[in-house]
Parts: structure tokens; C-alpha cells; sequence
């Protein structure tokens, strides 16, 4: 019987678009291991903690939430990871690259018209659960350091102070997430010895 959707060899065709996602390693160092977190692990683990918060908001779509964190990165298979603190040129090129990425997608993709418009979105930022995944993905990182004691941090000297002053106005586009970062902040700078240095808040 036809399926009335995408075909047994579309789907396979699919799944091996997303096999280099799962190889897209990032700088953060997973607790315990060696090797440091994927894109196809930062991207479930943002959906599922995305999901838990965002049930607790009425006026957010949770559906909506975990189709943006999953469809968040996904330009990064063609465009790569660049590292929140990374050099200078690879954050310049970062949207070119990234804007390239998505049209290749859209080429290759067009009866997943869905994972596009999700991209968009969340790049857009014009909506209330778009700003909310964008604001989560500058904290997530930030437990999973705190799980792993702070490897990434101390590996990439990177202090509190910084941290705050980079993702303030970033986080602060969501009014549900903002709290969360605010009171992480606080309970790090009570554990400074895992950065080099202490906040100092603008």
C-alpha cells in the first residue's frame, strides 16, 4: 500500500542527511568522558529541557518549542559548529555560512518545508518561542559545563565575567528564561573556582 507520506527511500535519504550531525563535535567536554558533546546530543537535550520548562507557560507553544530546538543546529551539518567564544572571523562569517547552509537545505529538502520554516524562525526571532529556544541555548551549555566541573571553562579560560556579558542580552529576550540565568549566574559566582576570575554585573 502507498504511504501518503515521504517514500521508504526518501526517509533513508533523510536519515543519512543527519548522519554528519551526529559527528559535529563541540567544544564542550561531556562529565567523565573523553570526547565532547555532539550536535545531535546538544540539540535533544535542548528540546526535552526546552519542552519541561516551556509546559509550565501557557502562552508558549511546547510543540512549536521542540520543533525549533531540534531544527535549531541543524545548518551546522554544512555551516559547522562555531564556538560561542571562538576567533573572531569564524563569529563574522557565522551568519553568511549558516545563511548558505539553510539554502542548500531548502534545495535539497523541498518536501520538508517544515524543518526550513523552523530554521527561519528561530533565526528571525520574532517569536515568543523562537526568543525562548534561542535564550535556553545560551544556558544549556552552561549546565552541561557545570556537570563536567567546569572542563570547558578552565580548558578555554573563560571566566564568569565574560560569560555574563556575552549572553546577558541574548538570554534576556526571553522573559521565561532570563530567571533561570540569572540564578545560575548567581550560584556560579559562588563557585568561582570553576572559571578564572568573578562576575562583575553591568
Amino acid at each position: 500500500m502507498k504511504q501518503p507520506g515521504p517514500s521508504l527511500d526518501r526517509l533513508i535519504e533523510f536519515q543519512k542527511f543527519l548522519l554528519p550531525f551526529h559527528h559535529i563535535e563541540r567544544v564542550i567536554a561531556l562529565k567523565h568522558q573523553e570526547r565532547r558533546e555532539s550536535d545531535t546530543e546538544h540539540s535533544f537535550s535542548l528540546a526535552l529541557i526546552a519542552w519541561f520548562i516551556s509546559a509550565h507557560y501557557p502562552n508558549l507553544d511546547s510543540s512549536r518549542i521542540v520543533m525549533l530546538a531540534l531544527a535549531h543546529d541543524i545548518v551546522e551539518i554544512y555551516a559547522g559548529d562555531t564556538f560561542f567564544y571562538g576567533e573572531q572571523s569564524l563569529l563574522d562569517s557565522k551568519a553568511e555560512r549558516e545563511l548558505a547552509a539553510l539554502n542548500q537545505i531548502k534545495q535539497e529538502w523541498p518536501d520538508f518545508k517544515d524543518l526550513t520554516d523552523a530554521i527561519e524562525e528561530y533565526e528571525a526571532r520574532k517569536t515568543s518561542e523562537a526568543k525562548f529556544v534561542y535564550a535556553l541555548d545560551k544556558v544549556q551549555p552552561m549546565m552541561m559545563v557545570l556537570l563536567a566541573e567546569g572542563k570547558t571553562w578552565q580548558e578555554e579560560h573563560i571566566t564568569l565575567d565574560e560569560m555574563y556579558k556575552r549572553k546577558i542580552d541574548k538570554v534576556s529576550l526571553s522573559d521565561e528564561v532570563l530567571p533561570y540565568f540569572e540564578e545560575f549566574v548567581t550560584f556560579l559566582s559562588k563557585n568561582d573556582q570553576l572559571f578564572q576570575g568573578k562576575v562583575t554585573k553591568k
